[in-house]
């Protein structure tokens, strides 16, 4: 099976579109103890999912513009992923060196 490239990917957050370099969804969920007296021993304990997930978007990206934490928009994936909801910027960084391209980190939390 061929592996499928991250070149060709789309983002865009709030309107803005970004040229990005690394992108990584995160689907988590807190599971609840649902374990019982009546378990007997060595048998392992049972698990239930919780009320919620929490998805996370972060990405790396090539830009001038920082992106503001706390900002919330509509967050868009197109090409091999994709991917869209409303989103709030957790954290957002940005630096650069000499003789390196401008370059930014962003983790968005995803409704």
């Amino acid at each position: 099976m061929a592996g499928i490239s991250a070149q060709g990917l789309t983002f865009s957050f709030g309107g803005t579109t970004l040229t990005i370099t690394s992108v990584q969804v995160n689907d988590t969920q807190d599971l609840i103890d649902g374990s019982h007296l009546g378990i007997g021993p060595n048998q392992r304990r049972e698990f239930v999912g919780g009320f919620a997930t929490d998805r996370e978007v972060t990405v790396d990206y090539i830009s001038t513009n920082i992106l503001t934490a706390g900002a919330s928009g509509a967050l868009s994936i197109t090409g091999p992923i994709n991917f869209s909801g409303n989103a709030t910027c957790a954290s957002a960084s940005l630096g650069g060196s000499v003789g390196a391209l401008v370059s930014g980190s962003a983790t968005f939390r995803v409704a």
